[in-house]
């Protein structure tokens, strides 16, 4: 299974300049909790960060005003790690705990963003592969059952003479 399989594609983006307020409406809209910051370059828009509900909270709310009018780029974690779309779930695993990271940018070939993948992807996604490991072990044991079971012979009505 790769992580193009099973990360969100539609990624929502801030511009750095922001406010936490803009950036929890973002949030609210497109029922995310969270989104990438960005910051535009002569090149165009480039990723900076990544901004959290959590970040939000403990922030700006928990600093008080000040923070919730300055920018939302101030609160961002800028340690972005990423995996490739084509890499594997072990590999995203290996990423989080090598960056002690909760969520991964998802680059396609060209090293364009193409999505998100966060440990919660991740869980669901080891938590269907052993269901389906589950279902394997039960029908073979189901199997292994039936094997050794006799078969019972038909039963014979018999009728008493008249």
């Amino acid at each position: 299974m790769n992580i193009g399989s099973i990360c969100t594609r539609r990624v929502a983006t801030i511009d750095s300049a922001s406010t936490p307020i803009q950036a929890a409406a973002l949030m609210r809209q497109h029922h995310v909790g969270t989104l990438v910051v960005t910051t535009q370059t002569p090149d165009g828009p480039r990723v900076s960060g990544i901004v959290t509900d959590r970040d939000l909270v403990m922030g700006a709310l928990a600093d008080g005003a000040d923070a919730i009018s300055g920018e939302v780029g101030a609160l961002a974690s800028h340690q972005i790690e990423s995996v490739f779309e084509d890499d594997d779930v072990a590999s995203a695993i290996a990423v989080m705990q090598g960056g002690g990271v909760r969520r991964l940018l998802v680059l396609n070939a060209g090293h364009r963003l193409v999505g998100l993948v966060s440990i919660d992807d991740l869980m669901a996604a080891c938590a269907s592969e052993m269901g389906g490991l589950v279902t394997a072990i039960r029908s073979g044991i189901k199997r292994e059952v039936m094997d050794i079971l006799p078969v019972p012979a038909p039963l014979l009505l018999l009728r008493k003479p008249a």
